[in-house]
């Protein structure tokens, strides 16, 4: 029973004093057994008939409840019961007093980043910004089964300290065994963001991640286009280069004007239409992207946008491509579809 009862606190990832521990619920369960058996021996068996009545009245005892049920009726039985509440106070109150202070030291702990990420499928972001807080945001804001993320930063506190689905993890975005404290290895996915303004420490991390999870998709951000071969041998899956992203949007918006104001509302889930992606139907198999497109837009009030085929994106597919078996629909719309 002590070893459950450790082995549960443990999970909370810090020192545990298992002997104080030990002594005082070995302790609780010998008051209460040897009371409940005193009991039975100098009260009437009209009032204490067996161990179980006896046992109920030394935790009510002892916890100071009293319901009054079974109670003590001969002078030493009295003596007893005094005796039971006097150290049951004792013994509750140490408990529970310990039990406060593994709870204090958990949240304390968490809060400073030391507790390991134990979930599974979740959405690991590293690096500590601005930028890092509107993603979050976002995510949060998004139709999602699981919005579980844990947030990676070499920062003193938690910048989420009253939210239970951000979980945060102090340290070195490029060190092993800090990215095993997030969970990578059981991350679904994870951005790297260029806090830094250094492409190394992105690369770094990136590598780190895809060694203890080659299976995971990584959105990594760099300065420079020059470094986006180094991510590419990475097995990065998208490549977000910064300045070429904020150059190319202000030359489209001043060429055509209102560009950046339809690209801020397709990227954003606060108003207006998003960009989704789900995948195409058994039943669109075979068709042309034309008749899909057709018939997303009439049924659904959808825009498909294009096709992503395995590591290949088609954006506006000719009339007549044929819509393939794993195919996804990237498409516009007010709320998720599908």
């Amino acid at each position: 029973m002590f070893n459950v009862l450790v082995k549960y606190f443990e999970k909370f990832k810090f020192k545990l004093d298992r002997h104080t521990f030990h002594w005082l619920i070995f302790i609780a369960i010998l008051i209460l057994v040897s009371s409940a058996l005193l009991i039975m021996l100098v009260e009437p068996d009209e009032q204490f008939s067996n161990f179980i009545d006896a046992l109920w009245w030394a935790i009510v005892t002892a916890t100071t409840v009293g319901y009054g049920d079974k109670y003590a009726v001969t002078l030493l039985g009295r003596i007893i019961s005094i005796i039971v509440m006097l150290l049951g106070i004792g013994i509750v109150g140490g408990i529970t007093a310990k039990l406060a202070d593994i709870f204090i030291e958990f949240k304390r702990r968490r809060e400073l980043g030391e507790v390991e990420a134990e979930y599974t499928g979740h959405i690991v972001i590293c690096g500590w910004s601005s930028k890092a807080k509107e993603i979050i945001n976002q995510i949060l804001n998004e139709d999602l089964e699981r919005k579980q993320i844990v947030l990676v930063a070499d920062i003193e506190r938690d910048p989420f300290l009253d939210n239970d689905l951000i979980h945060f993890v102090r340290g070195d975005i490029t060190r092993e065994e800090v990215l095993k404290r997030a969970g990578v290895q059981r991350a679904k996915s994870a951005i790297v963001l260029n806090a830094d303004e250094n492409d190394a420490t992105t690369v770094l991390t990136v590598l780190t991640i895809e060694t203890l999870n080659p299976d995971i998709y990584t959105i990594a951000e760099i300065s420079s286009s020059e470094n986006k071969i180094h991510l590419k041998n990475a097995n990065v899956d998208e490549i977000i280069v910064n300045n070429q992203i904020n150059s190319q949007l202000m030359v489209r918006s001043a060429l055509y004007q209102g560009t950046s104001q339809v690209i801020s509302e397709l990227l954003s889930n606060e108003s207006g239409n998003e960009i989704y992606i789900f995948t195409a139907d058994n039943k669109d198999i075979g068709n042309n992207f034309l008749d899909v497109f057709t018939k997303y837009k009439r049924e659904d009030d959808i825009i498909l946008l294009g096709i992503k085929r395995e590591d290949q994106i088609i954006t506006n597919p000719a009339n007549d491509e044929k819509i393939q078996a794993g195919d996804k629909y990237f498409y516009i719309a007010k709320t998720k579809a599908k």
